[in-house]
């Protein structure tokens, strides 16, 4: 009997760090992130659509379609198998449900396929050539409470050269060019200049580490002659 129990304890204490690793963290898809394409409308104008595929907890990848800005469409029928993704998107044009069917291989942030789109009973059939997000490049954007209880909104266009960053940054407060911008390691740093309301010069200094879709990190910001640190935590808004 003090055998069989013995045993029983050995085992059970094997099964813990078992039971742990299925509560770890699901792997993210090899298709994680933002996907683009230009795509030629049929009047002749130009888009950039784009998809976001990510992966949940419970390691599902889910992705978002949109066409412009306010577009945004939840993909259906998505699958995965091996270096192959499809899936559809049905959006309400004049009416009318037109359903968008997308078939491609990707290999590392280049995805290459056809588009098949289907509306009043007529289908045509696109190249599709989409290339995934990488680095700084494109819109972020942040809030922050001066103490009045409204946020004032900024926003940031980057774009990376190397270690090398410039950009532009936008707010209630005009606009600033980006000055000793550089990118090693996921980290960023940068600062701006502008006017005070006492007329001086408003230096702020960012610095954060990129993940994903997210900066992190903290700004310096020169306020009546001292220098003031606070959180700074920028999203993608491409």
């Amino acid at each position: 009997m003090i055998k069989l129990l013995c045993i029983a304890v050995v085992l059970g204490g094997f099964a813990n760090p078992l039971h742990a690793a299925d509560n770890s963290p699901a792997k993210p898809s090899p298709l994680e992130g933002t996907w683009r394409w230009n795509f030629t409308m049929p009047d002749g104008a130009q888009a950039t659509p784009q998809i976001k595929f990510k992966t949940d907890k419970k390691g599902v990848l889910t992705g978002t379609s949109s066409f412009r800005k306010g577009s945004e469409t939840a993909v259906t029928n998505l699958a995965v198998s091996s270096d192959k993704v499809s899936f559809d998107v049905v959006r309400d044009y004049l009416g009318d449900k037109v359903m968008t069917h997308y078939a491609g291989t990707f290999r590392g942030d280049s995805l290459k396929g056809q588009i098949t789109s289907k509306a009043n009973g007529t289908e045509q059939v696109y190249d599709w050539d989409a290339y995934r997000i990488s680095g700084l490049d494109g819109n972020w954007k942040w809030s922050v409470d001066f103490g009045s209880g409204r946020p004032v909104d900024f926003t940031v266009t980057l774009k990376q050269e190397g270690e090398k960053v410039t950009g532009k940054v936008k707010s209630a407060f005009g606009e600033s060019d980006i000055h000793t911008g550089k990118f090693k390691d996921n980290r960023v740093s940068f600062e701006t200049e502008r006017k005070g309301s006492d007329g001086g010069k408003r230096i702020t200094r960012y610095h954060g580490k990129l993940a994903g879709e997210k900066i992190s990190g903290t700004t310096e910001a020169n306020i009546g002659g001292q220098w003031r640190t606070n959180k700074w935590e920028s999203v993608r808004a491409d």
